[in-house]
């Protein structure tokens, strides 16, 4: 087995942060929710962050309770039979408990200005007496109401119970969360109110949420309080709303109120807050990002995590397809952390040779970059997809009226239809009738976004290039059509062009992210950077039309050998000429400032089908346009 440290640093990395994140945005119904990883044995959430520590408690690498747990759940082995595994299910859980407060409870606490916490020990117990009831609650909605969360739920609390954190390779049961060392104190000693309401916490917390380990067994000077809160807590966990559930907090308080000690004694709650993993969703602390209020929603339970409402015990058996299918998810996340671990980004170095261009280039270098992707570009990207996504839905319902083309497709094996096929005639069931079918073909197209990278495209012709790109990918990702998104420039008085291919026509999702690195930098050398688009199209799609689009707000230039214009702008029409006669169509749009057209009369003299966009706004419909015009 791998060292379960190297495989908690390899699994807490952006990708799988970022799935987690992109997890509690949907259950959760925000999507401005946050997610963060923690090493800091808690998990907590403030109404709009979340915090998880996927390695809680050790248990990721306890193989003992973890082979507990699957026995008690009854799941097959392999379940949580590797540290991959065990830390995925453990952060999906907790993640999932997170969400449902967020969705259900209220924020902040109750307790936080309850006139009957007016002190700092007062205000612990009532949030201690919240957190159990809430968490109560929330789980028996998780299973009451959501498809294949029940799997999660009980898992994150069974576990616990076999930490072996406590007691090595023992169960956690009542009787090790009282005080003096797990065993319940004999009468003869004296006990202090600090010592009976821990010890009721402690009882109230495994009478409702670790049912399978309450035995009544609890020390004698706080049976009167279990016996009197018990059904306030049952009540309590069912109650439909936040303020009715925390009506009967305020009624348990009432009853236990004499027992809790004056500010001057410290309460520990020690393996109680173990139990209860962690405790800041439910303390009176400020948020993570500051203070923050929302209103839980109401809902009806139909049974509690473990058993029905009257106490019954519930098997809640995880059906085979939710195995696998959750050991489907996990052998995928995996694969694809690894993927990234070796995708570091790479390389190559192509000689003008190699891609057919004319002899001006011939001291010229091209390098073929495919970038590293950059996890902390998500955020932005997910900035431009918010802001155009009506804009995307509207081009790509556009773009998939115009590919419902019909075609005719063929169907053989009828026994009546429009012809016969001879080749079947022989058929004793005569099923030798074929019938003609409306069908829709996908375009047998390979598009190629061609960007201009160089300096003069600084400012809103970047920004604008880079949003188009944006919006381009996701239409065409929709529809089936293969593409790929590349920036090119020429280096500074160095013999040397970069090729950035951004989005590859095999591309991963998260390749999108690299379209943020889109910058204006350098010259360009647009003739050599169109040759290599020809042969990397070539070898790269199968499809019989291929088009590249040329964005560019300027002439050819590149002073490392004086490749300037005229000889650019003629170097630069010749290559256009010999790649159209090839095959390959080229479409340019060229970018002027408004009401201008000075680069359209310039870029005139290279490209037979120019565009001109001297409206920013307009870029991504005209870029569609010409996709659109193609396929019509």
């Amino acid at each position: 087995m791998n060292n379960p440290g190297d495989v908690l640093k390899k699994y807490q990395c952006d990708h799988i942060r970022m799935l987690e994140e992109s997890f509690s945005q949907t259950l959760s119904e925000r999507d401005d929710v946050r997610l963060f990883f923690i090493n800091e044995n808690q998990a907590f959430t403030d109404g709009r962050s979340i915090v998880v520590d996927p390695a809680i408690f050790g248990l990721f690498a306890d193989e003992e309770a973890l082979l507990r747990t699957a026995k008690y759940l009854g799941w097959p082995q392999d379940i949580l039979g590797t540290t991959w595994n065990a830390l995925s299910i453990i952060t999906r859980s907790l993640n999932i408990h997170e969400c449902l407060h967020i969705l259900y409870s209220d924020f902040p606490c109750h307790c936080a200005k309850d006139p009957l916490c007016d002190t700092r020990n007062k205000k612990k117990v009532m949030a201690k007496i919240s957190n159990i009831i809430e968490d109560s609650y929330i789980e028996a909605v998780g299973c009451s109401v959501y498809d294949n969360m029940e799997f999660y739920l009980r898992f994150m609390r069974v576990s616990q119970s076999f930490l072996s954190y406590s007691k090595p390779k023992e169960a956690i049961s009542l009787k090790d969360m009282l005080s003096n060392d797990g065993g319940i104190i004999p009468q003869k000693k004296e006990r202090t109110d600090a010592d009976r309401v821990k010890d009721y916490l402690a009882a109230m917390c495994t009478f409702l949420l670790y049912p399978w380990d309450w035995d009544d067994e609890c020390p004698e000077d706080i049976r009167e309080y279990v016996e009197k809160t018990k059904q306030f807590f049952l009540d309590g966990a069912a109650a439909e709303s936040p303020d009715e559930r925390y009506s009967y907090c305020q009624k348990i308080f009432e009853v236990i109120k004499d027992i809790i000690p004056d500010d001057e004694t410290e309460l520990d709650f020690g393996e109680l807050l173990k139990r209860l993993i962690g405790e800041k969703t439910h303390s009176n602390e400020g948020g993570i990002t500051g203070d923050y209020q929302s209103k839980g929603k109401s809902q009806k339970i139909k049974y509690r995590l473990f058993t029905d409402l009257n106490g019954k015990k519930r098997k809640g058996n995880i059906p085979e397809d939710q195995i696998v299918a959750i050991r489907a998810e996990l052998s995928r996340n995996q694969k694809a952390v690894g993927e990234i671990e070796v995708d570091q980004g790479y390389y190559y170095n192509v000689d003008f040779n190699e891609v057919g261009a004319s002899a001006v280039h011939q001291n010229i270098e091209i390098h073929e970059n495919h970038p590293k992707i950059n996890f902390d570009h998500r955020k932005a990207y997910k900035n431009i997809y918010s802001k155009y996504s009506m804009n995307i839905r509207s081009y790509s319902n556009k773009l998939q009226q115009i590919l419902k083309a019909h075609v005719t497709v063929r169907e053989e094996g009828y026994k009546f239809g429009g012809g016969i096929t001879s080749a079947r005639l022989g058929d004793p069931q005569k099923r030798y009738w074929y019938r003609k079918l409306e069908g829709t073909d996908i375009p047998d197209l390979a598009v190629m976004l061609l960007i201009d990278g160089s300096g003069s495209m600084y400012g809103p012709r970047i920004r604008s290039a880079m949003e188009s790109s944006v919006i381009l990918h996701e239409v065409l990702k929709s529809q089936g059509i293969e593409h790929a998104i590349v920036e090119h420039t020429a280096r500074f008085d160095e013999p040397d062009i970069d090729i950035n291919v951004l989005i590859d026509f095999n591309f991963k999702e998260d390749d999108k992210l690299k379209l943020m690195q889109i910058q204006a930098d350098g010259e360009n050398r647009d003739a050599l950077a169109l040759y290599w688009a020809e042969k990397y199209l070539a070898r790269m799609s199968q499809n019989e039309h291929k088009l590249i689009i040329v964005i560019s707000d300027g002439l050819p230039a590149h002073e490392y050998d004086d490749y300037l214009p005229p000889v650019s702008v003629k170097d630069t029409a010749n290559a256009v000429h010999k790649i159209r006669k090839r095959g390959t169509d080229i479409i340019a749009i060229s970018l002027d400032n408004a009401g201008e057209f000075e680069c359209y009369d310039m870029l005139s003299e290279i490209y037979p089908n120019l565009i001109a966009c001297n409206d920013l706004t307009r870029l991504t419909g005209q870029l569609l346009g010409v996709i659109v015009k193609l396929l019509q």
